[in-house]
């Protein structure tokens, strides 16, 4: 496998890294307020300011017109570097970093196909209070009721849900007994929407949804027959990638804020990066961010591949998310005090690499992955 970017990346890579210097923090760093939630006004906004560039508002395909995972891993890497949560955002600003809309069929598309439009949010509601790593034992359900559907249940950690154009929810079908996904259009159902404060990626939200006796169409299912479980499944497999070059931008952007001021610190007359056990720190903080890069494009390179690569997504995501809690407790420590104050992004980034362990999957679920994978026994059971 080569690891080397070819001609097309590279050129795209610096693009990106362009239009994020000269375009993207300008914007973030004056205007918009990245330190709070932002509206649905405030999103569109940011979308309109940077529809001007191609490169912002056109996913990435390789020859055959499929989505160059290589190269969304750099636009997530490069934009994260400045705030993760513009990777959060990425759907509604940029362009769909997973094509949802495709999974709708026949009437559908005339029906919900406004939910997947540009510059919209599609939230996914997959957690509960009580089923979170365990998909299967989810409580929310629908039933049948005439020529429709009926909606219950409660919805926790759902992504950005208050300005998303729907939601699509993972709820026991009462009918079949499986797990189904249904299409919640905001603009047709009613539902509530509680945002729950949180550590880090202040500009985007966690939200608690809940549904009483909400009423679907007949033909709310998405994907009827095809198993929705697997679907659901298979969402939380491709957004752990963005997850990890999350992780590996959060890291480049603690190493490279650690070097510029270990260069410029004064103590006892000379730089603190001349100092062993600073460079020490820095040597460390810069080998766990290449080895995660290095592992976030074995796993998008596998996946372009179409290989099967279960074992090497867990073994990524929980070693590129750790890794950057690391990287970024490291980054404080270069810089002393003054680290741990909002006076410095250091601070930051350590809380914003600390929320990646727990979304898609936390770091002990993906252990358990590992070894079933390793073993063929399976801890779950």
């Amino acid at each position: 496998m080569d690891l080397t970017y070819t001609y097309e990346q590279a050129q795209y890579r610096e693009g990106v890294q362009r239009f994020v210097s000269r375009v993207l923090a300008p914007l973030i760093n004056d205007k918009y307020d990245f330190d709070r939630l932002q509206t649905r006004e405030e999103v569109a906004a940011l979308r309109a300011d940077v529809s001007g560039h191609e490169i912002a508002t056109t996913a990435p395909v390789d020859e055959n017109g499929r989505l160059d995972l290589i190269c969304l891993g750099i636009f997530i890497e490069e934009i994260s570097k400045l705030n993760p949560s513009l990777a959060s955002l990425a759907t509604p600003v940029f362009f769909p970093v997973w094509d949802l809309g495709s999974l709708l069929q026949g009437s559908q598309q005339e029906k919900y196909g406004h939910m997947f439009g540009p510059g919209e949010i599609v939230a996914m509601g997959m957690s509960e209070p009580n089923a979170g790593s365990h998909l299967a034992g989810l409580q929310t359900t629908a039933r049948r009721d005439g020529d429709g559907w009926v909606l219950n249940g409660n919805k926790i950690w759902t992504s950005n849900a208050q300005i998303a154009a729907g939601i699509i929810v993972a709820a026991r079908n009462l009918e079949s007994g499986l797990i189904s996904l249904f299409l919640v259009d905001a603009t047709r159902q009613q539902y509530e929407v509680r945002t729950i404060p949180k550590l880090g990626w202040h500009a985007t939200s966690f939200c608690e949804v809940s549904f009483v006796d909400c009423r679907l169409d007949g033909d709310a299912e998405l994907t009827p027959g095809k198993g929705g479980l697997k679907t659901a499944l298979s969402f939380v497999e491709e957004a752990r990638i963005k997850m990890m070059f999350m992780a590996v931008g959060i890291a480049q952007a603690a190493l490279d804020l650690a070097v510029e001021y270990a260069k410029v610190r004064q103590q006892f007359g000379r730089p603190i990066g001349s100092f062993q056990l600073v460079q020490g720190m820095l040597a460390d903080m810069a080998i766990e961010t290449e080895l995660s890069r290095l592992m976030a494009y074995r796993v998008a390179s596998q996946f372009m591949a179409g290989e099967r690569c279960r074992k090497t997504v867990s073994i990524a995501k929980a070693y590129t998310c750790e890794a950057a809690v690391r990287v970024a407790s490291l980054g404080i420590q270069v810089h002393g005090a003054i680290g741990l104050t909002k006076e410095c992004a250091a601070e930051r980034y350590f809380r914003d690499a600390r929320l990646l362990t727990i979304p898609d999957g936390t770091t002990e679920i993906h252990k358990l992955t590992i070894g079933r994978e390793l073993t063929g026994l399976d801890a779950f059971a």
